[in-house]
């Protein structure tokens, strides 16, 4: 093998190499531990007052951002800070009234919202502040 073969060789094997080395540096990883991810609601205390549905209502985790959805329908999005212990999420395009009708379904009842965060296992997750209660299960 010619020496010219030889750097041919090494130059294609360190370009992939480095190629593979990028791509998972790029990658983005869960920044929130064993928050992110997508939490179902199982309750809500107290209960909303107006009710439009109580079952497959999702909080989903990520990065720095919270999306509420529901299994049919909307979907709101909210700003989140998180520390490990609280959390506060802002939805600074809720300005309806059936904007803040959809929130309290999920248990919020202001906006911005702070929350006190309680993880019983590895799938169970309850959310707490002065007014209101929230258990999610991690599907």
């Amino acid at each position: 093998m010619s020496p010219n073969s030889i750097k041919y060789y090494l130059v294609v094997v360190m370009s992939v190499v480095l190629s593979i080395t990028s791509m998972e540096s790029c990658q983005k990883a869960p920044i929130n531990g064993d928050l992110d991810g997508q939490w179902q609601v199982a309750s809500v205390t107290p209960r909303p007052s107006q009710i439009i549905v109580n079952e497959r209502l999702y909080y989903n985790f990520g990065m720095h951002v919270c999306m509420l959805t529901y299994y049919e329908g909307w979907f709101l999005s909210a700003n989140m800070e998180y520390d490990g212990k609280t959390m506060r999420l802002d939805f600074p395009y809720v300005s309806s009234e059936e904007d803040y009708i959809i929130l309290r379904q999920y248990g919020i009842t202001e906006n911005p919202v702070a929350f006190n965060l309680r993880f019983e296992g590895s799938h169970r997750l309850v959310l707490w502040n002065d007014d209101t209660e929230i258990t999610l299960i991690k599907l």
